[in-house]
């Protein structure tokens, strides 16, 4: 089975963003060199943001991959692409493979722009029921109430086929997001975006971090709860298991040398 591929772009600066190649013929690539999330369990906002990435930068990230033969991309790596929107935009247009990305919504009346693009899909990482926990989780992000009306605003304007090109991402993290009322607070939300897919994940361990996953027997739980909700849930894959099937380390890094 072919490893995840890890290559990493030398900023001017000094530091070094990653890009990941999954075996699955996804590339992930960075939007920006740090993050201003202040997601607390998170490599890639640990020292905040540097600056955002330019389009030739995006596009540098690719052009390290050129012995490997790329099916689509992700924009999914350090940074949050809603906070480089011009940029971003601009890669997604032109670029000549399918491109989707990862928001955490810092501002959720961006999300109607975004939804329209021409992308391959949509992932927002939510990773909460409760407003309390997604203020904690993701203490920069627009709230989980206007988040949602956002999308509701949305998902009559959108066909079929769109709906089934947005995700709603969900990390797991022991003794914070994973009781029974949290996760029957955000099936309760997600009830009326059925078409949408759930990406149920397990995190990867960041040195010197407090946040675990729960063990495996919970997580079956969980995942069987949605799955009987009627939500279109899906499982981490192997690719993201791997020790390098994410982003943020390599930058904290270079940063700390």
């Amino acid at each position: 089975m072919t490893k995840n591929i890890v290559r990493p772009l030398k900023l001017p600066e000094g530091c070094s963003v990653e890009s990941v190649f999954y075996g699955s013929g996804t590339l992930c690539i960075s939007t920006q060199a740090g993050c201003h999330m202040a997601c607390p369990f998170c490599a890639s906002g640990r020292a905040g943001l540097m600056r955002n990435l330019s389009v030739q930068e995006l596009e540098a990230q690719v052009e390290l991959y050129p012995d490997i033969e790329i099916k689509r991309i992700t924009l999914s790596g350090i940074g949050e692409p809603l906070s480089n929107l011009e940029n971003v935009e601009h890669f997604i247009s032109e670029s000549k493979y399918p491109v989707s990305l990862t928001t955490s919504v810092p501002d959720a009346s961006l999300l109607k722009k975004i939804i329209k693009l021409k992308h391959n899909g949509v992932m927002l990482s939510l990773h909460a029921g409760s407003f309390e926990t997604h203020k904690k989780l993701i203490p920069k992000s627009d709230s989980l109430n206007l988040i949602f009306e956002a999308m509701t605003d949305i998902w009559g304007e959108i066909s079929g086929n769109r709906k089934r090109k947005i995700g709603f991402n969900y990390l797991l993290f022991d003794g914070i997001n994973d009781t029974d009322e949290e996760i029957s607070a955000f099936i309760g939300k997600m009830l009326q975006f059925k078409e949408a897919t759930v990406h149920l994940l397990l995190c990867n361990h960041v040195e010197r971090s407090r946040f675990r996953s729960p063990d495996i027997d919970l997580f079956q739980e969980i995942y069987e709860k949605m799955r009987d909700a009627g939500l279109n849930v899906r499982r981490a894959n192997n690719w993201r298991k791997e020790a390098e099937g994410g982003c943020g380390t390599l930058f904290l890094k270079t940063l700390q040398k």
